[in-house]
């Protein structure tokens, strides 16, 4: 068998779709696309630092293994032989899950999380785990485990977390798809800061596992260059598992709206929170463009409110303040000071609190639910700015003090893990200030395939405006 080489500009360029067709036809070496993905990771990661470890030799294995099968006609499915990443808090049988943590035990996986076995499954060879802040708690990309994250748009910039390493190093073009959770944003808020695509399915459409003490606002998801590489990722992996009792119960996805034009609310100011001068011009240009075409009935509406910070507060504070406590108790003083700060402040509920929230979440997820009922899908900004400083907890002139600082700025991602409403990330173009914008596309329950369906056409209809790897300064080339 006779493959071609692809330079590294045009393996960038492709998505992971193409790269395992491309593989499937005989016409790509996947121990060439391995190479590719680790000569990608090693020049930019002393600058971005997107991995809590990279696996060389393991890829290089693996990547040899796929070649094999290909070569004897044996395909496991259309990622066969495609490079990948997984957050390091999903679980790669014989690799140590860091979640971020110094008090981590340093004991190699015996299984694989639901979501990798299924990617391995269909052929990935994964080249590494990426980084995230201690236990995913928080929606920047700075942890005690693995230091600070870097945007690789702007070294000096936040990646976004808590799925930080996968959006670095998907948006720094090294691999086209990389796994991520997503319980407050996790996934949509480095897609928007790193400028790729990321999905939250439904919840527990992909089922989650190990478990979080937030399981009820957890997500699997993905971070990927396309939205084709997402939807694929979501075929390949949504199904329940038992180790995720959730996904059992999950309502199935439903096929995509068809034979009609699809009915879109425009919300240029979620929740009534004006985004940056920066995201509101690339929004609205984006509004215009897609009206332009004619492809959907784009309606500007408003979004029901209001927005329901205190209850995910108290879900976030009382789960992860109680959840950890025994390790507060033991390791505090290697653990990130923010996640310790809410040991204490848990101790401020009382159980009629949180009868009180979750009664509050219950009336903001029917409002929610019977907006979407009218509309196909919503199109707003993923986040109200563009990435800041890659070491600061919050934006310049940020609520630092705040219970919660991460979800004072997150303000348009928390509501859809509150309501478990599937949402996409769309990089649309970069902003005035050179750093890259999304657009969030969300829908009702279940309906995760036209979400998607109409982020793909978000994606096509705004090509033109859509800034990739070439316009990066030129040592992350």
């Amino acid at each position: 068998m006779t493959y071609r080489d692809l330079d590294l500009d045009t393996y960038q360029d492709l998505s992971g779709v193409e790269l395992g067709r491309r593989v499937a036809a005989g016409e790509l070496s996947p121990v060439h696309l391995a190479e590719c993905a680790l000569a990608l990771v090693d020049r930019d990661e002393p600058e971005i630092n997107a991995y809590a470890a990279v696996m060389h030799e393991r890829a290089r294995r693996t990547a040899a293994e796929r070649e094999r099968e290909a070569a004897d006609g044996r395909l496991r499915g259309p990622l066969h032989g495609v490079p990948i990443a997984s957050k390091d808090n999903l679980y790669l049988e014989g690799e140590v899950p860091g979640k971020g943590s110094r008090t981590s035990p340093e004991t190699p996986a015996t299984t694989s999380s639901p979501m990798v076995e299924r990617l391995l499954g269909a052929g990935a060879v994964v080249v590494g785990r990426t980084t995230t802040p201690e236990f995913g708690w928080k929606g920047t990309g700075i942890s005690p485990r693995t230091g600070v994250s870097r945007n690789p748009w702007d070294p000096s910039r936040n990646t976004g977390g808590s799925s930080a390493g996968s959006g670095a190093t998907v948006g720094a073009g090294a691999v086209p798809i990389a796994t991520g959770t997503d319980a407050g944003g996790s996934v949509r808020i480095p897609a928007a800061f790193c400028g790729t695509v990321g999905l939250k399915p439904t919840l527990s459409a992909i089922p989650v596992w190990p478990g979080t003490v937030n399981e009820n606002l957890s997500h699997a998801g993905v971070l990927t260059r396309r939205v084709e590489d997402a939807a694929l990722v979501l075929e390949l992996t949504a199904g329940p598992d038992p180790r995720d009792p959730q996904s059992s119960y999950a309502a199935p996805l439903v096929p995509p709206v068809t034979g009609r034009r699809l009915r879109v609310a425009v919300v240029a100011e979620p929740w009534g929170i004006a985004p940056s001068d920066e995201v509101a011009a690339v929004f609205a240009d984006a509004v215009r463009r897609l009206r332009a075409t004619g492809v959907a009935d784009l309606v500007d509406a408003t979004l029901p409110g209001p927005l329901p910070r205190s209850v995910f507060e108290a879900l976030w504070v009382t789960g992860r303040g109680l959840g950890f406590r025994d390790l507060f108790a033991e390791h505090a003083a290697v653990m990130d000071p923010g996640l310790v700060r809410l040991g204490d402040l848990a101790q401020g509920y009382q159980v009629a609190d949180l009868l009180d929230a979750l009664s509050a979440r219950r009336a903001f997820n029917q409002a929610m639910f019977a907006f979407a009922a009218a509309w196909d899908v919503v199109l707003m900004p993923t986040m109200p700015l563009t990435a800041f400083g890659a070491e600061d907890e919050v934006p310049a002139g940020g609520e630092a003090d705040a219970p919660l600082p991460w979800i004072t700025w997150t303000p348009y991602t928390y509501p859809f893990n509150i309501t478990g409403q599937p949402a996409v990330s769309v990089p649309v173009r970069l902003g005035p200030g050179h750093l890259p914008v999304g657009v969030q596309v969300a829908g009702a329950w279940a309906q995760d395939r036209t979400v998607l369906a109409f982020a793909q056409v978000c994606e096509d209809l705004l090509a033109g405006t859509v800034q990739r790897r070439v316009a990066r300064p030129a040592r992350l080339r």
